[in-house]
């Protein structure tokens, strides 16, 4: 039996996307590996925000959008503590307004963005009501802003809202005030217990399942050397570490899946000047089963055998964050997704 957040293959096909960090790689390489995952079969491409260490996300939104023909684009994550509200909101209503509504919002509390400026994420009471007034700005709807009516009127193409989130009170967000949630970890188990929160979020709003998306955000190592793999995803474990440190100051680890918890105490000394990155030296605590559990690696039947359970978990797009891999493994990691992984699942 499927468990209870799950959707059947025959309700909804599992989706693909990618996400990128603006800058990371030469902008023609990025617009390449955007033309190769639509021809391949993906369906979104995303973006990461984070202003300072990165570059500005919205100019590649717009260039994803306009260079595509069927790629729906988003930030993944923005945020409200760095980007206003209202001017996060008008941006994306923007993208989905000049490309026939191909646009998503994915936005969260603040990680990187913010801490990279000495400041916290936001409050999940504020979270709460901010969220309210982005999405029914990307709705279309008037909003009473301080005391001041505001809506885009010029806004035809709804734009949906995806939530960022780990602990139970923002996956419960998540599920009561968004149209998707955004998980960060690609464990079955662990997406099993984070879908059971949200859809209790939902639930308790009166809020129907059906049509709610989930996204497994992960990095991928399509390849028969497994050590290889395994040490091009390490910082991906150190990257959640940060989260589930923040989650224990609320919670007993008992109240956590042991696949998020275990391992994570070990990792310290995070560096956000590097962000994500397989070699800096706050891995080193990272063990090959944390990065294992937590992403998509080994040969593509494995690889695709995991993505059945993150299906069957609830998940209803798989994104692949692909900057870990080796620039002249871009194209051929995307094409071996469209060749063996993503046409199992259409």
């Amino acid at each position: 039996m499927a468990p209870a957040g799950a959707t059947s293959p025959e309700a909804r096909m599992l989706k693909f996307g990618v996400m990128l960090r603006p800058g990371h790689f030469p902008f023609p390489h990025m617009l390449t590996c955007m033309r190769v995952a639509e021809e391949v079969g993906f369906e979104f491409m995303w973006f990461g925000d984070s202003h300072l260490i990165w570059q500005e996300v919205s100019p590649y939104l717009a260039a994803a959008a306009s260079g595509s023909r069927r790629l729906t684009v988003g930030p993944l994550v923005s945020n409200p503590v760095t980007r206003h509200p209202t001017v996060m909101a008008s941006m994306i209503a923007t993208i989905a307004q000049l490309y026939e509504g191909r646009a998503v919002l994915g936005v969260g509390r603040g990680d990187s963005a913010v801490r990279t400026l000495g400041l916290p994420p936001m409050p999940v009471k504020q979270f709460r009501e901010t969220l309210r007034t982005i999405r029914a700005l990307c709705r279309g709807d008037e909003v009473d802003y301080g005391g001041t009516a505001i809506h885009f009127p010029w806004l035809t193409h709804k734009v949906p809202v995806w939530v960022a989130a780990y602990g139970p009170r923002v996956l419960e967000l998540a599920g009561a005030e968004g149209d998707g949630a955004i998980l960060q970890l690609a464990s079955p188990s662990v997406v099993e217990w984070s879908v059971g929160h949200v859809r209790r979020g939902r639930e308790q709003a009166g809020l129907p399942w059906a049509g709610f998306e989930v996204l497994a955000g992960a990095p991928t190592y399509v390849s028969d050397d497994r050590a290889h793999a395994l040490s091009r995803v390490r910082g991906f474990p150190a990257t959640v570490s940060n989260h589930v440190r923040d989650l224990l100051r609320h919670h007993a680890p008992s109240e956590l899946p042991a696949e998020l918890v275990e391992g994570m105490e070990q990792v310290a000394g995070y560096d956000y000047q590097q962000h994500g990155q397989p070699d800096a030296p706050h891995v080193r605590a990272v063990t090959d089963a944390m990065a294992e559990r937590l992403t998509l690696i080994g040969t593509a039947a494995e690889v695709r055998d995991k993505i059945k359970k993150l299906e069957a978990a609830g998940v209803t797009q798989v994104c692949l964050y692909l900057s870990i891999v080796e620039p002249e493994r871009h194209f051929s990691t995307l094409e071996t997704y469209g060749r063996e992984i993503i046409p199992a699942f259409r």
